[in-house]
């Protein structure tokens, strides 16, 4: 029932604009997507942290590096208040994992999937005005595919 659900509700499309929220990260400090200072492109992960999801943490912060501070990423992680998890994967990288037991995010995007799972589209990339640019699922990307895809998207 859940994928069939979830192909019908599949949240906002491409050219939509992306709803402001802001989450706290592990360390308790607050982050909100309109807090953009340096008007940089944005990518929003939302993700589970599963084994999956964890492996492609090295592939993101490998392009937020190239990208030479032109891209932020916000990783929202889908997880309880009371994992550890998202302790243990921000070590791993350069952006935010910011927590959202609640599924605010994926409410105010119209996502519907099973609880402690990533929803069907978990990953969008935004344009400095949160307009939704790519909307995919990190995990059916290859490596490969996502770095060109990238790179035609990081701004000179």
């Amino acid at each position: 029932m859940w994928p069939l659900r979830a192909w019908w509700h599949k949240g906002l499309e491409v050219g939509r604009y992306f709803p402001d929220f802001a989450l706290d990260d592990e360390a308790g400090r607050s982050c909100s997507l309109s807090h953009n200072p340096a008007g940089k492109k944005t990518v929003v992960w939302l993700t589970n942290l599963c084994e999956d999801c964890r492996s492609k943490v090295p592939l993101l912060e490998e392009l937020r590096l190239k990208a030479d501070d032109r891209f932020r990423i916000l990783a929202v992680s889908l997880l309880g208040d009371d994992e550890t998890l998202p302790r243990q994967v921000s070590a791993q990288c350069g952006f935010p994992i910011l927590l959202d037991p609640e599924d605010i995010v994926g409410r105010k995007l119209g996502l519907t999937h099973p609880p402690q799972t990533c929803p069907l589209h978990n990953l969008f990339i935004l344009d400095r005005d949160r307009r939704i640019e790519f909307r995919h699922h990190l995990s059916a990307l290859k490596p490969e595919a996502f770095r060109a895809l990238w790179q035609g998207r990081v701004p000179r």
